[in-house]
């Protein structure tokens, strides 16, 4: 593939540039990925300024909605979208929790005012406990000990939702661990029922890791052609692989353990979708060119129901390549306290680094680039 546009890369330094081909290199040979992802959170919990400020830079939209702005600005030069992410979660207090639904309601009022904004994020642990949902989950006997915090983490989502309603902004749910997920997608479902009549406010993100996620989206198309809904669904492969492996002790059950199953049960749904495109709004989050391809290829690849979508700073080639060929693209663009949203990016890059050749690519062009800036420093 050969873009010529450096657009993209042109936000970067040339200190970042060399940080990010680093990071990248590291990523594109499995022996090398965990020591990447260790000096990056060495870097951040030692406070390192100098790296802590470029890995920002790199892979972040900034810590409040002002900074981001000017990350939306830029890859608007581009015909590239984003999906404003408020990426601080597992927080454990009720103030916490309230902030949170105060920072997305912001995203949606500076989404309404964006034609470049088409969805807003909700991270489900950012609004209520992981052992709020687990309780949820089992049905402990102790739950009526949880329910007025039950009722209250309802609220949030109610507040949230309703609000978009009332801005016609999308809100994608995010996906969590299998131990707080179920009573996640039951707030999904039931929230898409209530709201996704006129327009898709709601979306919910299938993990196609999991076993279960072609029984799922069965289910939520079955649900749309009986309430006359469209769902809206965000398509990943998954993030929590690791996590879940120690946490289940038979996960070979619930999950996909090879990249090859899970990439063939991610195509498989992607055609699913787009057989029963009627019933669903999709939004498919990949760096797998295989599947994008998959979606590119498609007659209905360029529909205005339709979104690719890349981390922010990962990928960057993939994004023009997309836009080029006519599809609506964005870049998931993580904002908020860095030292709180550094793990949800890390687990993003675990994710994706799964794909090395993605980062392979990445570093061609970041190679490039960097002897260009070189070349025209020395003139």
């Amino acid at each position: 593939m050969d873009i010529n546009e450096h657009s993209l890369y042109s936000r970067y330094t040339l200190p970042m540039l060399l940080v990010k081909y680093i990071v990248t290199l590291f990523l594109t040979r499995s022996f090398t990925k965990r020591s990447a992802i260790w000096l990056m959170k060495a870097a951040i919990k030692n406070n390192i300024n100098n790296i802590t400020r470029i890995l920002n830079g790199i892979y972040f939209g900034g810590e409040t909605l002002a900074d981001v702005k000017k990350s939306i600005e830029f890859l608007a030069h581009s015909n590239i979208s984003s999906v404003l992410d408020y990426a601080v979660e597992d927080e454990q207090c009720e103030i916490s929790f309230d902030h949170a639904v105060t920072s997305i309601l912001r995203a949606i009022d500076l989404a309404s005012q964006d034609i470049n904004i088409p969805y807003v994020v909700i991270k489900p642990s950012a609004l209520g406990s992981v052992d709020l949902y687990q309780a949820r989950l089992t049905s402990q006997p102790s739950f009526e000990f949880y329910l007025p915090l039950w009722e209250r983490l309802l609220g949030r989502y109610e507040t949230i939702f309703s609000y978009a309603q009332e801005k016609s902004i999308p809100v994608m749910i995010d996906a969590e661990q299998s131990w707080i997920q179920p009573p996640v997608n039951e707030i999904a479902i039931e929230n898409m029922i209530k709201y996704n009549n006129k327009q898709t406010i709601v979306t919910l993100t299938l993990q196609c890791y999991r076993r279960d996620s072609y029984s799922l989206i069965s289910l939520l198309n079955n649900i749309a052609m009986k309430h006359g809904i469209v769902i809206g669904i965000k398509l990943v492969r998954g993030a929590y692989l690791e996590e879940e492996m120690k946490f289940n002790a038979h996960p070979e059950k619930l999950f996909f353990t090879t990249q090859l199953e899970t990439d063939r049960n991610y195509n498989t749904i992607v055609d699913f979708i787009f057989d029963n495109i009627s019933n669903f709004a999709p939004f498919f989050a990949t760096h797998n060119q295989v599947s994008i391809s998959k979606v590119l290829n498609h007659p209905l690849s360029s529909s205005k129901k339709i979104w690719l979508a890349q981390l922010y700073g990962v990928g960057d080639y993939i994004s023009i390549d997309a836009v080029k060929r006519g599809a609506q693209v964005c870049k998931y663009l993580p904002y908020g306290p860095f030292k709180k949203s550094f793990p949800y990016l890390v687990r993003r890059i675990e994710e994706n680094a799964i794909s090395q050749d993605t980062f392979c690519n990445d570093n061609l062009f970041l190679k490039k680039e960097i002897k260009s800036r070189l070349i025209r420093s020395s003139k």
